[in-house]
């Protein structure tokens, strides 16, 4: 501690707990943004240049949000295929899983996939932001999988999710608002 009592290794301690808190507290705010707007306001922006930031900065936070216990001995690769941009194309990130460890490739390259998820751009979002029940919005044809279903099930498992209560449950419905209310 110097002479004005201020204590450098306290304030670099609290700079840590500040930093190590942002992703979550980011999420919880994107989650209630996304819950909170209008489906074509959801829309107007996947369409937009700010789509690409968006994904990407989901996919990034994703090897951050993995569950070492639960991924444990797990060895899979999950493509997911969004669709909805503006130019009728779509963006593939491949998630490469590997007993605990995970890595994110944008575009088709690497093995093929275990599973492969197709999902519009909104849905995407409402359903990394535990503002929609993936089962429902499968059993809806709004989420469409390939290859091992099983694994499919398992794998909202494998991650943490920023933003879901700390009951495990996230919150959602079909609807894209979080516990049916707008």
């Amino acid at each position: 501690m110097t002479e004005f009592g201020f204590d450098p290794q306290r304030a670099f301690d609290a700079v840590k707990r500040l930093a190590n808190d942002a992703p979550g507290q980011m999420a919880d705010g994107v989650g209630r943004l996304v819950r909170d707007s209008s489906p074509e306001r959801l829309e107007q922006v996947m369409r937009s240049p700010a789509r690409k930031a968006i994904l990407e900065g989901i996919f990034w936070q994703m090897p951050k949000q993995i569950d070492p216990a639960q991924a444990a001995g797990v060895k899979s690769s999950i493509r997911w295929n969004i669709t909805g941009r503006p130019d009728d194309g779509i963006d593939v990130y491949q998630l490469q899983l590997d007993d605990g460890r995970f890595r994110v490739i944008k575009g088709t390259g690497g093995p093929d996939p275990r599973l492969t998820i197709t999902i519009d751009g909104v849905e995407f979002l409402r359903l990394v932001t535990g503002n929609s029940d993936p089962m429902k919005a499968y059993f809806k044809g709004r989420i469409k999988i390939s290859g091992d279903v099983m694994f499919a099930a398992k794998l909202g498992s494998l991650f943490r999710m920023p933003g879901s209560g700390e009951d495990g449950s996230d919150g959602g419905d079909d609807t894209g608002t979080a516990n049916g209310s707008n």
